[in-house]
């Protein structure tokens, strides 16, 4: 990835069960091994991120990992719920995602939208969690940052590329 200028792309603590066995088969939770093999840096997208402890979101607010959080599909799946509003407060920049066809029956981005909001309000009890500006944030210009392209993608500016929906 950094020979080539490119992102990572992992699928990172999605379950409790995969924190589990990285525990038993290497003494460590996969992140904290992750980092050891130097894989984490601003080039990880990592996907998930559903059981954190506070010092892995401050390994990744550290290190400028980006998360992508796909409610949805951790609902439909019952791996649990990333905790949008720790990783927001360590400044973690999060994003939006759908994750595969098997694990969401809609590829929505409207409904992630909506969805990364209200949950992060009823998980919290705060009603200010994840306000709709964040949850749109989260998945246009965030992402384009963690995609490396926030210069020319995801905003309406002027000399930026553009997709524009009437909703």
């Amino acid at each position: 990835a950094e020979k080539l200028d490119i992102q990572m792309h992992c699928h990172i603590h999605e379950t409790a069960g995969e924190v589990e066995d990285g525990l038993k088969a290497h003494g460590i939770r996969p992140i904290a091994r992750l980092d050891k093999l130097g894989l984490f840096s601003e080039r990880m997208i990592a996907v998930h991120m559903v059981h954190l402890n506070e010092e892995e979101i401050a390994l990744m607010a550290k290190k400028g990992v980006h998360l992508v959080h796909n409610p949805n599909s951790n609902l439909k799946l019952a791996s649990g719920v990333m905790p949008l509003q720790r990783l927001e407060a360590a400044g973690v920049n999060t994003i939006l995602g759908t994750d595969g066809a098997a694990s969401n029956n809609r590829l929505d981005m409207f409904g992630e939208i909506r969805s990364a909001a209200l949950l992060a309000k009823g998980i919290s009890g705060d009603p200010t969690v994840a306000s709709a500006r964040t949850a749109l944030e989260m998945a246009t210009i965030r992402a384009a940052k963690a995609m490396g392209r926030a210069d020319d993608l995801g905003s309406l500016e002027v000399g930026k590329l553009a997709d524009v929906v009437a909703v």
